[in-house]
């Protein structure tokens, strides 16, 4: 059985984890199998002629909206309202605002929820583009790679599917289907009731319009669907009776509409109209092709029903006319558009889609490359602060338009050049190691003697084959790209010393090798520091003491901020801090980057054949990558609350008489303060544990004279005036 879910899920990942987890012992308990596909790249609904696509260059847009996208503004301006409401005690109707505008893609969770799937052994590809044709696919192969399809009624529109599940109760969760997301309902709502689903026949649907498979396709994009808004001279009667009969008799009257012509709705209708009737799938064989040419004669295309015509579909005369309607019979490659790729993306080698399908990289490098764009979007705060668009440099822009295009030429002399010279870290020998990461690429490279070891000419070597060789080699390549961590000699810069001595002084299981990586990352960037953004003071910054202070509570709380709490499997319900949701908009920005430039750099390794090109641990070694992806609000909630106690002034000395208690009462407040977080008191010392780590790597960093004096003067200070108040 097939289930198509998480394409948008807000909450935390705990939560998160839990409630996928149950929904699989749930189907598990049922004897159902299920088989997920998420949704690959966005077909492009561009007009034709405005994308560079492969081999040219790609515009960057970075602006208030993102590039202008009405969308976006809206979310800005429900994220700005939210906050005012917030800060003025209205939580409740925060929370309206807030949700649905939580700036997350489908994509950030993906690591999380494909780690589930690999720990139970539960079956998954990503489409080459939507994940519905690839449903069908599977569900009318002759080897029936599935049994049924759970998913929104949209996937009626496609060709060769009739029954579709629209909503489970599966005795203790409800699945309930919608356009993009699975919500299940609480337990204790279904408990006892027998397992049961709800379906839906297009067979029956078709009967009870009068209609054939090709009218059905025209009604469901003239009504409205996910791919097309509503027919415009009907969009507010959208009534599928007077839709049918549109279809049925007047045919291409409506293109004489004024509305229509002023938005070249035939040209839109016949690209939407192909992106169903000729969507691409990867078949069983690694290609991909149009769904009607890979679906079996008896299952295929069009019923032997549908109204004669031509087959043309970018040339129609309009919606019901002669170029809407399909032939009779089943489509062959003669039919297909030569322009499909102005529907869809121009095309990417097949076995760039196959490595995409089994999780070894996600959709957004790939779309970045197809549409020739790169858009980043606005984070939770915004990013209305000078250091925001300062950080993003050459590429931010304040009015949308064709001139605030930034031209990034991806093939360029120095990519190229960049691309070969990784080319030698193609290191083969057996690493002695349970666990790929930073401190064993680091520890690899430590001296010049140990990094002479991992030097091999490029090409000279064979493919590498195991999947902790390709894990390290492709950590090794990102840290040499990134230009300021490993030389082209393989030796450390003044950032891989510092990160290393910092790793060699910290708890293996308190995992900060992640957030320490993150943390240099923003140094280098200047945006780890103790001053206000745009000398600002926002919201959930420090409470008490001099602007000296607060300065320092500032730094650590950011510092702090960077490190993953462990959270219980329930929604988030202490306080919030604008403060640190300013400052986490560029941890984000560089997580998603990051992780972006490990997955291509692990693609890059496997089309050069530098290791092993057919194997089955593509998903392992994407999730054995680094850099996936609160802490500041737990550390500042146990800050005030001491101080608080302390008649409102920070401890100067720990050994003065009551700080011990104030102390232990500070943990308390903090336990009674996050319940939806596991051992509150030892996640508080964990975080002041990173603080220690960062603070080794900082003085590092001050003995080579790679930081500015003023930075580490700034932390030295935060040392002083947190010592005495640690736990």
């Amino acid at each position: 059985m097939a289930i198509k879910h998480l394409e948008t899920f807000v909450a935390s990942h705990s939560s998160l984890t839990t409630r996928v987890e149950a929904d699989l012992r749930t189907l598990e308990r049922l004897r159902i199998k299920p088989v997920f596909v998420f949704t690959g790249l966005s077909p492009n609904r561009r007009w034709k002629g405005g994308a560079a696509g492969p081999g040219g260059p790609m515009g960057m847009g970075m602006g208030p909206g993102g590039v202008g996208n009405q969308a976006e503004m809206d979310a800005c301006r429900d994220r700005r309202d939210a906050w005012a409401k917030y800060e003025a005690g209205q939580e409740d109707a925060a929370t309206r605002l807030f949700e649905g505008r939580s700036a997350f893609a489908q994509w950030d969770l993906w690591r999380m929820v494909l780690r589930i799937f690999r720990h139970r052994n539960v079956e998954f590809m990503v489409a080459p583009y939507g994940s519905w044709a690839q449903l069908i696919y599977l569900s009318r192969h002759p080897k029936q790679y599935i049994h049924a399809i759970y998913g929104p009624t949209d996937i009626l529109l496609y060709p060769g599917v009739d029954k579709l599940i629209t909503s489970f109760d599966l005795g203790n969760s409800s699945l309930a289907a919608a356009s993009t997301s699975l919500t299940p309902t609480s337990p204790s709502a279904t408990s006892g009731h027998t397992p049961t689903f709800t379906f839906i026949s297009k067979r029956s649907l078709l009967t009870e319009l009068t209609v054939t498979d090709d009218q059905f396709l025209d009604v469901g994009i003239l009504v409205g669907c996910s791919l097309s808004a509503p027919f415009p001279p009907t969009m507010h009667d959208a009534a599928v009776k007077a839709t049918v009969d549109m279809v049925k008799y007047y045919k291409s009257g409506y293109l004489a509409h004024p509305v229509v012509k002023s938005l070249g709705y035939a040209e839109q209708y016949a690209r939407v109209r192909s992106m169903f009737r000729y969507s691409l799938i990867l078949s069983a064989e690694g290609v991909v092709i149009p769904l009607p040419i890979a679906l079996p004669a008896s299952a295929g295309g069009a019923p032997p029903n549908n109204n004669s015509g031509n087959n043309n579909n970018n040339n129609p005369q309009g919606p019901g006319g002669p170029g809407a309607m399909g032939g009779s019979g089943v489509p062959t490659a003669a039919d297909v558009p030569t322009d499909l790729h102005e529907v869809f993306t121009h095309r990417l080698p097949d076995e760039v889609f196959y490595y995409l399908s089994r999780g070894l990289l996600g959709p957004q490098a790939l779309v970045w490359l197809t549409t020739g764009q790169i858009t980043e979007g606005p984070p939770l705060d915004n990013g209305e602060t000078t250091e925001y668009k300062r950080s993003h440099g050459f590429f931010w822009f304040e009015q949308p338009g064709p001139h605030a295009q930034k031209v990034v030429q991806h093939n360029a002399q120095q990519t190229v050049q960049l691309a070969e010279r990784v080319g030698g870290w193609n290191v083969g020998y057996a690493v002695n190691s349970s666990t790929i990461d930073f401190a064993l690429c680091l520890g690899a490279t430590s001296s010049e003697r140990l990094a002479a070891r991992t030097k091999v000419k490029a090409g000279g070597a064979a493919p590498l084959d195991k999947k902790d060789e390709v894990v390290a080699n492709v950590i090794w390549r990102f840290l040499e790209l990134r230009g300021v961590f490993l030389l082209n000699t393989h030796t450390h810069s003044p950032l891989a010393r510092a990160m290393y001595a910092a790793i060699k002084n910290s708890k293996v299981n308190d995992k900060f090798q992640d957030p320490l990586y993150l943390f240099l990352e923003l140094v280098r960037a200047g945006v780890m520091h103790g001053h206000l953004w745009s000398g600002r003071a926002f919201s959930g910054g420090p409470s008490f003491g001099t602007d000296e202070e607060k300065a320092c509570m500032l730094l650590v709380m950011r510092v702090l901020s960077i490190v993953p709490l462990n959270f219980k499997a329930q929604p988030w319900s202490a306080p919030l801090s604008r403060e640190l949701l300013v400052f986490n908009s560029f941890v984000r920005s560089l997580t998603r980057a990051l992780r972006t430039l490990l997955e291509v750099t692990s693609l890059n390794m496997l089309l050069r054949n530098d290791a092993r090109r057919g194997r089955d641990d593509l998903l392992d070694i994407a999730l054995s990558l680094t850099v996936n992806t609160g802490f500041g609000v737990l550390g500042k909630v146990y800050l005030d609350a001491l101080t608080h106690i302390n008649n409102r002034t920070r401890v100067r000395d720990p050994n003065a008489p009551g700080v011990k208690e104030a102390k232990a009462m500070a943990l308390e407040i903090c336990e009674e303060t996050f319940p939806g977080v596991k051992y509150p008191k030892l996640e508080v010392e964990r975080g002041f544990r990173f603080w220690d780590v960062a603070l080794t790597a900082m003085r590092q960093l001050h003995s080579e004279g790679a930081v500015l004096r003023e930075l580490i003067d700034q932390f030295e200070a935060a040392e002083a005036w947190l010592a005495p108040m640690r736990p």
